[in-house]
């Protein structure tokens, strides 16, 4: 049972469904929209683009497909 305050301050609804992530540092509750707010958030500035990366990962497959013929 989620306490009354909790799910006030939350903003939760009965038949709201939540998603929980354990890790190391303990468990974390939220709902769809709060995971798909954060994984936005921590995503929408990446300090390298999956772009850039995928690029990056081709020309190393090239250069080593050169070294090798």
């Amino acid at each position: 049972m989620i306490p009354q305050a909790v799910r006030e301050d939350q903003d939760l609804k009965p038949g709201d469904r939540l998603i929980v992530i354990s890790d190391e540092h303990g468990m974390t509750v939220m709902t769809r929209d709060q995971l798909e707010a954060k994984v936005w958030a921590e995503n929408k500035h990446p300090e390298i683009s999956l772009v850039d990366q995928l690029i990056a990962e081709r020309r190393a497959e090239a250069l080593r497909d050169v070294e090798n013929t």
